[in-house]
C-alpha cells in the first residue's frame, strides 16, 4: 500500500466533510489493489424539528500507470419518505477540492452555495451555485452559476433587514460565511424593543435573501417599490410587493461541526 497516497486521501475525505469513519475501509480497499471501489457513508442534518438524511457514495479509482488512487466523484442523495421525491447529484472532485458534504446537502435542499472555482484555463473566479429541477443527459441536475457580473451583494441584502447579529462585526462575519455555505441561519429581527426569531438564506437568483419565521413559513423574498406605471390596472394596491406565502419550508440551521455522520454500509 502506498502510505503517502492513503494519507492524502484520508485528508481529502476529512476536509470534504466526511470525517474519519471511512479510514479503515479505505486502507482495506487500497491494500486489496482493487482497480475501482466505492465507500458509502450517511449524514444526518437538522431541518426544523426533524432530521434529513443524505446517502453519500464516494468513488475511487486506481491509476493505470502506478499504485496511486484518486477520489474522482461522489454521489449524494437527499432521501425522502417517497423514493420518487429523493434528489441526487454527482459532484466532481478537482485536485482533492470540491463541494463539501454539507454544501451538497444544502444544494440538494434547494439553497445556493458560494464557491471559489477555476475555469478551464486555470483562472480563479467566484460564483454562487444552485441546482435546477431540470436534468442533464447524465442524470445530474443543471447547475446554474451566478457570477460577480450578476451583481448579487449578500452583505448589502442583509443590511436592508433589521438583523441584530449585524451590529457586531464578529457575528456579522460568521453569518455571512454561514450563508455562503448554503446554510439557513437563525437570526433575531429587531422590532422596536422586541426581538423576533427568523431564519434566512441567500437568494442570488432574486438578489435578496429568503426569510422564514420561527415556524419556517416563508415571509417575503424582498421589498420592491410600488410603481404606478406597472400597477395602473390595480390602482387600489399601493402597498409594496412583499409577498407572504403560506407554503411551509423548513430550514437547516446546523452550523459546521453540528452535522452528524455515520457509516451505514461499506462496499468494495
Amino acid at each position: 500500500m502506498n502510505d503517502e497516497n492513503a494519507q492524502y486521501l484520508k485528508e481529502r475525505i476529512f476536509f470534504l466533510g466526511f470525517g474519519d469513519k471511512l479510514n479503515s475501509e479505505l486502507e482495506k480497499n487500497i491494500k486489496g489493489q482493487h482497480e475501482q471501489f466505492q465507500l458509502q457513508i450517511q449524514g444526518e442534518f437538522t431541518k426544523g424539528d426533524k432530521k434529513q438524511v443524505v446517502d453519500y457514495m464516494l468513488d475511487f479509482s486506481k491509476s493505470k500507470q502506478n499504485d496511486i488512487y484518486f477520489l474522482n466523484t461522489y454521489k449524494a442523495t437527499l432521501k425522502s419518505g417517497d423514493p420518487e421525491q429523493s434528489r441526487s447529484q454527482t459532484f466532481y472532485i478537482n485536485k482533492g477540492n470540491g463541494i463539501t458534504a454539507k454544501e451538497a446537502y444544502n444544494l440538494l435542499d434547494g439553497r445556493a452555495v458560494h464557491k471559489k472555482l477555476t475555469n478551464k484555463e486555470g483562472e480563479p473566479y467566484e460564483a454562487w451555485l444552485q441546482l435546477h429541477a431540470a436534468r442533464e443527459e447524465n442524470g445530474n441536475h443543471k447547475l446554474h452559476q451566478y457570477h460577480s457580473a450578476w451583481g448579487y451583494d449578500l452583505k448589502k441584502s442583509l443590511e436592508k433587514h433589521p438583523i441584530k447579529e449585524l451590529s457586531d462585526n464578529t457575528s456579522a462575519d460568521e453569518l455571512l460565511k454561514s450563508l455562503q455555505k448554503g446554510n439557513m441561519a437563525k437570526v433575531n429581527y429587531k422590532r422596536g424593543e422586541q426581538e423576533e426569531k427568523m431564519f434566512i438564506a441567500a437568494n442570488p437568483k432574486e438578489r435578496n435573501i429568503l426569510v422564514y419565521d420561527a415556524d419556517m413559513r416563508k415571509q417575503f423574498q424582498g421589498i420592491k417599490e410600488y410603481s404606478p406605471e406597472k400597477n395602473e390596472s390595480r390602482p387600489e394596491r399601493s402597498e409594496s410587493n412583499s409577498q407572504k406565502q403560506k407554503t411551509k419550508e423548513t430550514s437547516d440551521e446546523a452550523e459546521p461541526g453540528e452535522r452528524k455522520s455515520r457509516t451505514k454500509r461499506m462496499s468494495a
